[in-house]
């Protein structure tokens, strides 16, 4: 499937740092038929990678699924702390609803509609934007919800033993990395950066997410997902969550601990167990991921 033309526009943080997005509208979108937004965020630890690394799925999203999607860059860890990558989430929702960004798709988005997903690190996120959950300890004002969420084998809790038992190696990678690699990397006081190219030696930098709240003083359970929503301080819009059932990056536990959360409490929430399936499976072309857009569909539709 031939996918219409990605364009970038540039979003600014509340400190005013430009960051980048790219936004992809189906050839049918106008002023006369708006589409909604798929708002999605890479992975990578909240450490590293790019708006550019993308799957099948989500560049076919705009002419087969009639959405207008979005691709975020955002601050990365050491040299941004959670707190900082936060802001950058109230700032891209902030984005998404401005004249601005009607203005540059040619008044041809549905702003009232945005589904937010984002694949590990990056379904955390959208699992935060959706739930509210972790900005309040950032000294944030929640963004605005988002009509849906649709997180793919997110992260979901910091404190799971998988973050905090330290793994040598880690079963995924074939050695140890050593501290002396990532050095350049490791400096908080070394250049401000949104990007991280998927071939880049920072793609190591995953084992080293200690980093996100490091010198904050901020809990790291301020930002599970699962207690938060079983506390009933928290709810979420229509959710879709979806795991592979081998996934020896972010474990499934992660996702099954907040679909029970939310169904303990009558939240609308569909879960996808996909057996066999590992992290990042989607990147696979055979993953259509139509269960997904199903759910998107329903939940545009009403």
């Amino acid at each position: 499937m031939t996918s219409p033309e990605c364009k970038t526009a540039v979003y600014s943080t509340v400190d005013n740092v430009d960051i980048a997005l790219d936004f992809t509208l189906p050839s049918a979108a106008g002023p006369n038929h708006r589409v909604p937004i798929l708002l999605w965020f890479h992975g990578g630890g909240l450490l590293q990678g790019t708006r550019k690394g993308i799957w099948p799925h989500l560049r076919n999203a705009p002419e087969k699924h009639g959405l207008c999607l979005v691709s975020a860059d955002y601050r990365l860890a050491p040299q941004t702390r959670l707190p900082g990558i936060m802001a950058d989430l109230v700032s891209i929702m902030a984005y998404l609803r401005s004249p601005a960004f009607s203005s540059i798709t040619g008044d041809s988005v549905d702003q009232s509609k945005i589904i937010v997903s984002g694949g590990s690190a990056g379904g955390w996120l959208a699992l935060l934007i959706g739930s509210g959950v972790g900005f309040r300890a950032c000294g944030l004002q929640p963004p605005e919800k988002p009509l849906a969420i649709a997180p793919i084998y997110p992260i979901t809790d910091l404190l799971n033993p998988f973050w905090i038992t330290k793994q040598h190696p880690v079963s995924y990678y074939p050695r140890i990395i050593d501290r002396s690699e990532l050095e350049p990397y490791l400096d908080p006081h070394a250049e401000v950066t949104s990007f991280s190219t998927l071939d880049s030696p920072r793609a190591k930098f995953y084992h080293y997410m200690d980093l996100l709240l490091e010198s904050t003083g901020i809990d790291p359970k301020e930002f599970g997902i699962a207690p938060a929503i079983a506390s009933e301080e928290y709810t979420i819009p229509p959710m879709y969550i979806v795991h592979g059932s081998i996934d020896d990056k972010v474990p499934i536990q992660q996702s099954i601990d907040v679909v029970n959360a939310c169904e303990s409490r009558g939240l609308p929430v569909t879960f996808d167990n996909i057996d066999g399936a590992d992290h990042l499976f989607d990147m696979d072309e055979k993953y259509t991921m139509d269960n997904m857009y199903s759910f998107i569909d329903s939940v545009i539709k009403g």
